[in-house]
């Protein structure tokens, strides 16, 4: 997990300013790095310009306490997922993740089947208090 803190000096004292987190998924693999998100929820997603295929959606991965992880299913019992293409910043739904301490990010078609990333595939996670 790495944090770019991009805050200006007058953004510094400011809490609700988006941090910028790197959930990187490794060549040829499916899913990325932990990621803590100090609290945190995302905003939105940076897909990099690596990013293979256009099928390629992801889960989501959460955890509580950083060792056990369950996918992230929303209020009407579906499995979260977001639609990726590469080179694209995708919104997503803050109130989703609230609570969430650490999260990991599983490259997989819309019908969850795995799909390995040919690069190494940084997103970026753009995160705030809500």
């Amino acid at each position: 997990m790495a944090l770019t803190d991009y805050r200006s000096v007058h953004e510094a004292t400011n809490e609700l300013y988006p941090v910028t987190y790197t959930a990187t998924i490794v060549a040829e693999g499916t899913r990325s790095d932990v990621v803590t998100l100090d609290g945190r929820c995302p905003i939105r997603l940076l897909v990099p310009s690596g990013w293979r295929s256009t099928a390629a959606a992801v889960r989501v991965l959460v955890s509580e306490d950083g060792t056990t992880y369950r996918r992230l299913y929303d209020r009407y019992g579906t499995a979260y997922s977001i639609t990726m293409a590469s080179s694209r910043a995708v919104q997503v739904e803050p109130t989703d993740f609230a609570g969430v301490n650490y999260i990991r990010l599983s490259s997989c078609t819309a019908a969850g089947t795995a799909v390995t990333q040919g690069t190494v595939s940084p997103v970026g996670i753009v995160a705030r208090l809500v």
